[in-house]
C-alpha cells in the first residue's frame, strides 16, 4: 500500500474521488424538482443539467491555468485569483458579496431546509407562530453550534465530512436504479403534472430553456476551487486528467440522475421516488427521506462554515478586508464569527419575509400550510441558488480575465492548450446561465397567470437590489478606510505564512515593491525552485 500510494494511478484516484465528492453534493436532492417546475417540460429539464455539465467540464482546464499563479504560494480561492488576474479593488468586492450574500445565503438554505424537514419527520399540526419560533431558534442555534464545532474541533469537522460524503451516495445511487425500475404513467415524464404543479414533454415553449439555471449551477458550484489541488500533488501531470475525468463523471452522474429521477419519481424528486418504493406506506415515504436530508442539510451546514471560516480568514491575510487595527490578520474563531453573525442576520430577515409576505394567493401569518411549505422556499431556497449565480458571475469574471492574460502575460501561468477556445465558449455560456438565472428569479411565475406585483419574484428583486448596493456601501467605507489608514508595504505581500513568497499584483506591478528581507527571501525561494522550473516568478 506504501509503494502504491507513491504511485500516479493512486493519485489519479484520489483526485477523482476528490472531486467527486466536491461536486456532487445536495443539488441534485432539493433543485430537481424547482428546475421541473421552472422549465415546465422534463426534457428540457435533461438538457439544461448536460448543458451546464458540459460547459462546467470545459472550465476545467481554463481553471487549471488560473490557479497555476497560486500553485507555489497564496491560497486558491477566488478574491485571491481575482487579485492577481484583475485587480485589488475588485478582489476586495468579490470578498465582501461572500462574506455578506453568498456565505450567509448557503447557511440559511442548508439550516432552514434543516428545519423543513424536520417538521416534516415531526408531523405534527403547528401554528404559524410555533413554526416561526422552531424555524429561528433551531436554525440560529444549529448555525452556533457548527460553528464551535469548527473553531474548537477543526479536525473532527474534517472527518464528518469525510464519513459523510460517504453516505450522501448511498441514496443517490439506490434512487438511481430506482427509477429505471419503476417507470410508469404516475412518473414525472408522463404524469404532465402533480399535486399543484403541471408540465407536460410537449410544451416547448422556447422561454422555458431560460429557466432553471439557477438551481442547476448550485449543483456544480465549487468545482473550480478542486483546480487549486495541484498545488500539493506529487505527480503534477495527472492532474488535469484526473480533473477532467471527475468532472465528466459528475456532469454525466448528473444527467443520469435526472433522467432517472423524471422517469420513476412523480415529480423528479428523490422523496417522492421513495414515496413511490414504500409501496404507499406513508410513514416509511415521510421518515426515510426526511431523516436523509436532515443529515444531508447539517452535512452541508458544517461544510460551509468550515469553508467560509478560512475564506475569510484567506482574504484578510491577503489585505482584501479592513480588519480595524491589526490589519493583515484574524484568527480562524473571529473570522468565523463575523461569518456567523452575518448569516444569522441574513437568516433571520429571509424567514421573516417567507412566514409574513402574502403572494401568488397563499399567504398569511394565519396560513399553517403556507408557514410549512413556503417559508424556506420562497427565500433561503432561492437565495441559495443566488449565491451560485453570483460566485458563477466571478468565476466567468476570472475566466475572461484568463483570456485577456494571455495576450498580455502580465500573470506569469502555466499555459494549457485548448484554453483559449474553451475559456470562450464557457466564458460566453456562463455569462448566458448568470443571465438567466437572475431572470427566472425576478420573473418567478412561468404561467405569468399572476401579477407581477403578487409574485416572489417582486419582493426578490427588491432585497436583490438593496443587497447589492448594501455591499457596495460597504465596499467604498472599506475604501476610504484603506485611504486613510494605509498598509505600511502597500496590497502586495505574503497571503500565507507556511510558504513565505511575496505576490506581485500583476495589474499594476509599478506600485509594488518589496523591502530588503523581502527582497533576499524571494531570492531564496527562486533559487530552491530553479531545479524544477526555471520560469520566472511572478
Amino acid at each position: 500500500m506504501k509503494k502504491f500510494s507513491n504511485t500516479k494511478a493512486f493519485e489519479f484516484m484520489t483526485l477523482f474521488v476528490m472531486v467527486i465528492g466536491t461536486v456532487i453534493g445536495a443539488g441534485i436532492y432539493i433543485k430537481n424538482t424547482e428546475v421541473l417546475k421552472a422549465t415546465q417540460n422534463p426534457i428540457i429539464g435533461i438538457i439544461l443539467w448536460a448543458i451546464v455539465g458540459i460547459v462546467c467540464v470545459l472550465c476545467v482546464l481554463v481553471f487549471m491555468e488560473i490557479s497555476s499563479a497560486t500553485k507555489h504560494f497564496g491560497n486558491g480561492t477566488i478574491a485571491n485569483w481575482a487579485k492577481i488576474f484583475v485587480n485589488r479593488k475588485t478582489a476586495s468586492y468579490f470578498s465582501l458579496l461572500y462574506t455578506i450574500i453568498i456565505w450567509p445565503a448557503m447557511y440559511s438554505l442548508f439550516a432552514g431546509t434543516f428545519i423543513f424537514y424536520l417538521l416534516k419527520l415531526m408531523n405534527v399540526e403547528m401554528s404559524s407562530g410555533t413554526q416561526l419560533a422552531i424555524y429561528l431558534g433551531l436554525g440560529i442555534f444549529s448555525m452556533i453550534m457548527l460553528f464551535l464545532f469548527n473553531a474548537f474541533l477543526p479536525a473532527g469537522s474534517k472527518w464528518v465530512q469525510v464519513i459523510g460524503n460517504a453516505f450522501k451516495f448511498i441514496p443517490l445511487f439506490v434512487a438511481l436504479i430506482a427509477g429505471f425500475c419503476m417507470i410508469n404513467d404516475n412518473s414525472a415524464m408522463f404524469n404532465n403534472g402533480y399535486k399543484d404543479s403541471t408540465w407536460s414533454t410537449s410544451d416547448w415553449e422556447p422561454s422555458s430553456f431560460f429557466r432553471g439555471f439557477g438551481g442547476i449551477l448550485l449543483s456544480f458550484d465549487g468545482f473550480y476551487l478542486i483546480a487549486n489541488s495541484q498545488k500539493t500533488a506529487k505527480h503534477k501531470e495527472v492532474v488535469p486528467k484526473a480533473l477532467m475525468a471527475g468532472m465528466t463523471f459528475a456532469a454525466l452522474f448528473y444527467v443520469l440522475m435526472a433522467v432517472s429521477l423524471f422517469l420513476g419519481s412523480p415529480d423528479g424528486s428523490i422523496f417522492e421516488l421513495f414515496a413511490k418504493m414504500s409501496g404507499g406506506n406513508a410513514t416509511v415515504a415521510r421518515v426515510i427521506p426526511a431523516i436523509i436530508m436532515m443529515l444531508i442539510c447539517l452535512l452541508n451546514l458544517n461544510s460551509f462554515t468550515m469553508f467560509s471560516m478560512s475564506n475569510l480568514e484567506s482574504d484578510v491575510e491577503a489585505k482584501l478586508v479592513y480588519t480595524g487595527v491589526r490589519r493583515g490578520k484574524i484568527s480562524n474563531f473571529k473570522s468565523g464569527l463575523v461569518q456567523l453573525t452575518a448569516s444569522i442576520i441574513s437568516y433571520s430577515i429571509y424567514i421573516l419575509m417567507g412566514f409574513f409576505i402574502t403572494r401568488n394567493g397563499y399567504g398569511g401569518w394565519d396560513s399553517a400550510k403556507h408557514a410549512i411549505d413556503q417559508a424556506v422556499t420562497d427565500y433561503t431556497g432561492i437565495m441559495g441558488s443566488v449565491a451560485a449565480i453570483l460566485s458563477f458571475a466571478m468565476v466567468d469574471i476570472l475566466i475572461f480575465a484568463c483570456l485577456i492574460n494571455r495576450r498580455t502575460n502580465k500573470v506569469k501561468v502555466e499555459k494549457y492548450k485548448g484554453v483559449t477556445i474553451l475559456g470562450t465558449i464557457s466564458g460566453i455560456a456562463i455569462a448566458i446561465f448568470v443571465i438567466c438565472g437572475i431572470y427566472t428569479f425576478i420573473d418567478s411565475d412561468p404561467t405569468h397567470s399572476t401579477k407581477f406585483s403578487d409574485t416572489t419574484g417582486m419582493y426578490f428583486l427588491i432585497l436583490f437590489i438593496v443587497m447589492m448596493v448594501f455591499v457596495t456601501i460597504v465596499f467604498f467605507i472599506q475604501e476610504a478606510l484603506f485611504k486613510k489608514y494605509p498598509f505600511k508595504d502597500g496590497f502586495g505581500g505574503y497571503l500565507t505564512e507556511e510558504d513565505p513568497m511575496p505576490l506581485l499584483i500583476a495589474i499594476n506591478p509599478i506600485k509594488n515593491y518589496f523591502t530588503k528581507k523581502g527582497q533576499e527571501e524571494v531570492k531564496q525561494y527562486e533559487q530552491q525552485d530553479k531545479p524544477k522550473n526555471k520560469r520566472k516568478r511572478n
